[in-house]
């Protein structure tokens, strides 16, 4: 099973992902993704920690991707992705999938660079 912990700081807050986060965890995820955007405007994803990930993860990260745009909050992804973070973004597609591609990119990211985008 997967864990997570929020991390608040003067960039906002992040959610922190670590083990699993497969389909048995994705209305966990939903609810944490919504209220995390429910707490702030800057809302940051790691998933760094993440060994083991499915198309799960990046459908419920993509609608909440969505829901911040709509409601004016932006949802980045800082830290670097995992290898299993890469290697599922990469399987479903969602690596080179539209709008969404640049939020599962490998390279590290770190809050001044998303801020500065």
């Amino acid at each position: 099973m997967g864990s997570h912990e929020l991390h608040r700081d003067d960039a906002g807050v992040t959610l922190r992902l670590t083990g699993a986060w497969t389909v048995e965890h994705a209305a966990t995820l939903r609810r944490e993704l919504l209220h995390l955007l429910a707490v702030t405007d800057a809302a940051h994803l790691d998933v760094a920690g993440v060994e083991a990930a499915d198309a799960c993860l990046f459908e419920v990260v993509h609608a909440a991707c969505l829901s911040a745009a709509r409601d004016a909050k932006r949802l980045d992804r800082i830290g670097s992705v995992s290898d299993a973070v890469r290697q599922a973004a990469w399987v479903s597609g969602f690596a080179e999938y539209g709008p969404f591609a640049d939020f599962w990119q490998d390279e590290e990211r770190h809050d001044q660079d998303d801020h500065d985008r």
